[in-house]
């Protein structure tokens, strides 16, 4: 994780931006008082669907259950129909 206060930014700006899209590694920008993550819009992405797939209990235990019949190889292999 990169740790840079907002001169340092501003001066870096690009290669900042490059390195947490590329390299999926988060920024913290401290300044003023306040402080930010920057992460890529793919990795925000994926943290907001877990956060969707996880906001009701029911969805939340029926996850846990498969991920522990993967993990017992006791899941099912199915073909996937194409249309």
């Amino acid at each position: 994780m990169q740790v840079a206060n907002i001169s340092q930014f501003r001066k870096n700006i690009k290669s900042y931006i490059e390195n947490v899209a590329d390299n999926h590694d988060p920024l913290i920008i401290n300044g003023n008082g306040k402080t930010v993550v920057v992460i890529s819009l793919e990795d925000y992405n994926s943290l907001d669907e877990t956060a969707y797939l996880t906001s009701t209990d029911a969805n939340k235990s029926r996850l846990d259950s498969a991920i522990e019949s993967f993990k017992n190889n006791n899941g099912i292999e199915r073909q996937l129909i194409e249309s």
